[in-house]
């Protein structure tokens, strides 16, 4: 049986503050050379660090060269690790450090070869920018509390070294369920997951192929924190009892194949990513991988190098090239109903539909959610000219307030294209019944 996920919403830039270090060194394929830099606090404060790096010659797409890992220092502590994904291009990858006393503070990069995949055995570390998080234009209270108690994740056991479900991206929701109450959820993006769910079926009840999993959850009450909770195994809403470290920061382990969580557990390995506040309340989880299109190459390198993605998929755990798909946005409310979606391409003969002729594969819960249907190449998702909404129920129950947000396919470089729709108003269907929509072949526009 597949896994149910909760629902969770949009995206918006995370923007720090000044540079206080640049530096640049090749670290060689056999040296542990060190880059440090000082920094200092005027005031006890938390402290995020961008680094921009690149692995050459490595690639997450290929065996043997996935990519090579840093250990990050400060004043002589191990703080982290980081696994340059994003391969021989530079990239800034930005993490947290912790809580820090006002003073002097030293941060230290090093080349972790036993951590390295044997063909990126180089790192390249252009600058490192360390950036005090407290009150300003760009930070407000709430942010505040929920850059302090963001979640540090110990990797997955049986990933290290393996170089697979990497966490690459975490952000955060702010809600205030009362005018004297915060709730503050974290959710972690995946490169995708080797239990649970299987790709094909990711793709059609989904929209992709990655694996989001919400994290950590507190709810803060007239200042105090009055109730924490995390994603346990097997998607169980367990109280938070762990550890924390650098400040109020809790450890977390994935614990399960599915990128579940236990707060009893740890590894070798931890990685602490700085998270960035989004605003999902009118829109998919996955239009966070949208405004960041670089995740979705990394799913496809991650997939590819596992044998994922195939010329003709011919099982549930192999799917197309993700640029041969065409990404489907609705809202629905549904209660023992279903939702599939079939598209018809002027480059194709015949139709295509989600759920790939499988019940299993409708989509039957309600809110914001995405779905992605497999054309035979890019060309074809490019030139599709209708879609077509499908309501299933066995028992006769209606597919309520169903809406198409929004039509995409992902350019050659993995950015999304968005193609104008006829805009309809949200609509009933009862069971058995469906409803059409134009896609208009113009240049790309923004999803409303």
């Amino acid at each position: 049986m597949w896994k149910s996920r909760t629902t969770v919403r949009d995206h918006a830039k995370f923007v720090v503050g000044a540079v206080i270090a640049l530096c640049s060194v090749c670290v060689g394929a056999n040296a542990a050379a060190i880059t440090t830099q000082d920094f200092r606090l005027t005031r006890e404060s938390e402290v995020a660090l961008e680094i921009q790096a690149r692995s050459p010659g490595a690639s997450w797409a290929r065996r043997g060269a996935e990519a090579s890992a840093l250990k990050i220092e400060v004043d002589g502590q191990y703080n982290q690790d980081l696994l340059l994904a994003v391969g021989d291009v530079p990239f800034v990858y930005r993490v947290v450090l912790g809580r820090f006393p006002s003073g002097k503070h030293r941060v230290t990069v090093r080349l972790n070869e036993a951590r390295s995949a044997v063909g990126a055995q180089q790192a390249t570390v252009l600058s490192l920018k360390a950036v005090p998080l407290n009150r300003d234009s760009h930070h407000s209270n709430d942010d505040l509390l929920a850059l302090a108690y963001s979640p540090i994740l110990y990797q997955r056991t049986n990933t290290i070294d393996r170089f697979s479900d990497l966490p690459i991206l975490m952000y955060y929701e702010v809600s205030h369920p009362s005018q004297a109450e915060v709730l503050v959820r974290y959710t972690t993006i995946f490169t995708n997951e080797d239990g649970g769910t299987p790709t094909a079926a990711l793709m059609a009840r989904w929209g992709r192929a990655a694996d989001i999993e919400w994290v950590y959850e507190l709810r803060v009450r007239g200042g105090q924190v009055v109730e924490e909770n995390y994603q346990g195994v097997n998607h169980e809403t367990k109280p938070f009892r762990g550890e924390r470290m650098n400040g109020n920061h809790p450890l977390l382990a994935v614990a399960s194949d599915n990128n579940n969580f236990s707060d009893q557990i740890s590894s070798i390995v931890r990685f602490a990513l700085l998270p960035i506040k989004v605003d999902l309340q009118s829109a998919t989880r996955e239009s966070v991988m949208d405004a960041n299109p670089w995740t979705y190459r990394l799913v496809a390198e991650e997939l590819t190098r596992e044998g994922k993605i195939k010329a003709k998929p011919a099982d549930g755990n192999s799917i197309s090239d993700p640029r041969n798909y065409l990404y489907v946005d609705l809202y629905a409310t549904q209660l023992k109903s279903a939702i599939s979606v079939e598209v018809v391409s002027n480059k194709q003969p015949g139709p295509a539909r989600s759920d790939l002729s499988d019940n299993r594969l409708r989509i039957d819960r309600s809110g914001y959610f995405r779905t992605a249907i497999r054309l035979g190449s890019a060309e074809s998702a490019a030139a599709v000219s209708t879609v077509i909404v499908y309501c299933y129920s066995d028992t006769g129950q209606n597919c309520e307030n169903v809406e198409v947000r929004s039509v995409s396919v992902l350019n050659q470089d993995y950015t999304p294209k968005f193609f104008p729709i006829t805009q309809e108003q949200p609509r009933t269907l009862k069971a058995n019944e469906m409803f059409s929509i134009a896609v208009k072949q113009r240049s790309s526009v923004k999803p409303k």
